[in-house]
């Protein structure tokens, strides 16, 4: 058999095999609509919390109300009942816990630096940082106040008090994510495993079916043409996802489209060939499925975005280039979401296009031998 007629051989498995089907095809799509939903709206809002106002004085109570315009703050109580506190927070009925301490006006009064308490919830990161960010705002906002009304009493005009508060004045601008948001942070790189995954679960699927029968392909033309097939489902899928899905889902995308492809391409070539290395290791059906769906979100955190690369054991900081999936995610929103050129993101393209060799290498190794099919 030829190369295209292992391809086209491939293909017709493929259409006959319905879980392949659903991994290589429809969870791709499934994933594209259903995950970034949670991130629609991009930021933490309304953030639950209790004020404890220990001070009960005019200073607190001014602080209270800038609590209360907080935008992304929710003042659910304002209590002193330690027992009342408590239970809000055991039953995660709030997500942070501001304390005025006793003296807090005095020390206002006297010129002394004046405490305020945050305390967040640590299990969930986005609402803790949000509702500590909006209770120091409130604090800075106040402090400001009070500093301009004591310039203002020692003779200077109010925008001779104003400059003085800010000589420097700081324009803050969030670039390739304007909202800010998770969402544009977090989506365009999950999107890129999810293209690698599904890609590996489907062959070792498909492979490990095979092996079970006894009717593995095998030979360098066998290794070929599956290579082509699997690559273009890697393609399909990548240009579906970076060029349909995140614009349907409103993500910023600055990539020039060439870059794009380009880097598709390499990217789908080595996924499919790292899967059919993996699928020719694995002897049944299953066993790639077990696998290999818990091993996304180790992938993620390895790859160096999510949790800084420095911060990675030595070890790890150097094995996590093995995956396809740590070039792809720096590489995908280098380019999409960055607007970076091929030349750019080099070294990701080096380390794909050295992965590639070496997988491809593998590949042909294992797949060497040249028995025939079984009917």
């Amino acid at each position: 058999m030829s190369i295209w007629q292992h391809s086209l051989r491939t293909w017709r498995l493929i259409f006959q095999d319905k879980g392949a089907i659903l991994l290589l095809f429809v969870a791709g799509l499934i994933y594209s609509f259903f995950y970034p939903l949670p991130y629609h709206y991009e930021q933490v809002e309304a953030v639950p919390a209790i004020l404890v106002d220990q001070d009960q004085s005019a200073s607190s109570r001014t602080l209270q109300r800038l609590l209360l315009a907080a935008p992304h703050l929710e003042l659910r109580q304002i209590s002193n009942d330690p027992a009342t506190i408590q239970s809000a927070l055991w039953q995660g009925d709030v997500m942070a816990l501001i304390i005025i301490p006793p003296g807090f006006h005095q020390d206002i009064l006297a010129g002394r630096t004046a405490q305020v308490q945050v305390a967040s919830h640590g299990g969930y990161l986005l609402a803790g940082s949000k509702a500590l960010m909006n209770a120091s705002e409130a604090a800075m906002t106040m402090g400001a106040g009070i500093r301009l009304h004591k310039l203002q009493s020692s003779g200077f005009s109010p925008a001779q008090a104003m400059d003085s508060l800010q000589p420097l004045p700081l324009q803050s601008r969030a670039l390739f994510n304007p909202n800010d948001g998770y969402g544009h942070s977090i989506v365009p790189a999950v999107m890129v495993l999810v293209i690698q995954q599904t890609l590996l679960i489907g062959v070792t699927l498909l492979l490990g079916r095979q092996a079970e029968l006894q009717q593995l392909p095998t030979g360098w033309r066998a290794y070929s043409g599956m290579l082509l097939t699997f690559s273009s489902i890697g393609l399909l899928n990548s240009l579906y996802f970076f060029l349909v899905a995140l614009r349907l889902q409103q993500y910023a995308q600055l990539g020039v489209l060439l870059h794009l492809i380009v880097f598709c391409l390499l990217f789908s070539l080595c996924i499919a060939a790292f899967a059919l290395l993996l699928g020719r290791l694995f002897q049944s059906r299953e066993r790639g499925l077990q696998l290999l769906l818990v091993s996304a979100v180790p992938m993620l955190f390895i790859s160096g975005y999510s949790w800084p690369a420095e911060a990675l054991p030595t070890a790890l900081y150097y094995l996590r280039w093995l995956l396809p999936s740590t070039a792809g995610i720096h590489g995908f929103v280098g380019i999409n979401q960055l607007g970076a050129s091929l030349r750019d993101i080099l070294p990701e393209v080096m380390a794909l296009s050295g992965l590639t060799v070496a997988l491809v290498s593998c590949g042909l190794w294992l797949y060497r031998s040249s028995g025939k099919l079984k009917p």
